[in-house]
């Protein structure tokens, strides 16, 4: 089993980043759908610990993948029988995947350390900031804005969106090419 790709399959380093982020950003955006809509106030501070710490989880795999991309750049072809519009689509959707995958835990973090401390919904510096409960993030924002922190509230919940938008067009289109036109485009990032 190949660990580097190749021009005709995803070596075995890029299908395990692809697997366990997709599954990852998946329990990501579910947790944050039932997180914004529980009212049970203790539940919801330990689903936003679990948020944040996943999150910055997701945001070191995606950093660790561009740099494994760039340093082992060979990439399966696509069909040559494609349609043009079908192989810009594809190249369209995989870099807003890899721009959502690294914004979206940004604008979390950016956030939540932007809450004023005196909010009643902010948490103290020192658990605001904590990830699986190890060490601190870095506080960009020592006393907060709740101005700035609300705007970046709304960009994160848009970049959810806009993920979950664009995660249902390229799990779509890889069933569409596994059962429609049975190529090969989804075998390879599961057998390589």
């Amino acid at each position: 089993m190949a660990l580097h790709s190749t021009d005709t399959s995803w070596g075995l380093i890029a299908r395990l980043f692809h697997w366990i982020m997709a599954i990852m950003i998946l329990l990501m955006l579910a947790g944050g759908l039932r997180m914004a809509n529980t009212t049970d106030l203790i539940a919801q501070f330990e689903m936003v610990q679990q948020h944040k710490s996943i999150g910055f989880t997701v945001f070191v795999l995606a950093v660790l993948r561009l740099i494994w991309r760039w340093r082992s750049p060979a990439t399966p072809r696509l069909p040559g029988d494609m349609p043009r519009w079908q192989v810009a689509a594809s190249h369209i959707s995989h870099v807003m995947l890899y721009i959502l995958i690294v914004a979206i835990p940004i604008s979390g973090w950016l956030m939540v350390t932007s809450s004023p401390l005196n909010d009643p919904g902010a948490y103290p510096t020192q658990i605001r900031n904590m990830v699986f409960g190890l060490f601190e993030m870095p506080d960009p924002f020592a006393t907060g804005n709740a101005a700035l922190s609300k705007t970046l509230r709304d960009i994160h919940e848009i970049l959810g969106k806009l993920l979950m938008l664009t995660l249902l067009a390229h799990i779509g289109a890889s069933l569409k090419h596994h059962f429609i036109d049975k190529d090969t485009i989804l075998r390879r990032m599961i057998r390589g």
